[in-house]
């Protein structure tokens, strides 16, 4: 069997990108205990709801970023 390898830059950015849904989410999360004026400690007590967040997030980058591979590798080799 062969090994799959994974680069370095591939690794460096999924985390990046797994990192700026984090972002997000904790924004959201922040955003609404603002906007319902809950007590701050809301943030940290509901961090498992933005961690359920973060993975549902990069879910649906990685299915766009696969539709939109899918479509520029199709119409690079349809070029040809």
């Amino acid at each position: 069997m062969k090994d799959i390898i994974i680069s370095a830059k591939r690794i460096k950015t999924e985390l990046i990108t797994l990192a700026v849904c984090f972002l997000i989410a904790f924004a959201a999360n922040v955003g609404a205990v603002i906007a319902y004026k809950s007590p701050a400690i809301e943030i940290l007590s509901s961090l498992h709801y933005v961690l359920i967040a973060t993975v549902v997030l990069y879910t649906f980058v990685a299915v766009i970023r696969v539709i939109l591979a899918l479509a520029f590798g199709w119409f690079r080799n349809s070029k040809k």
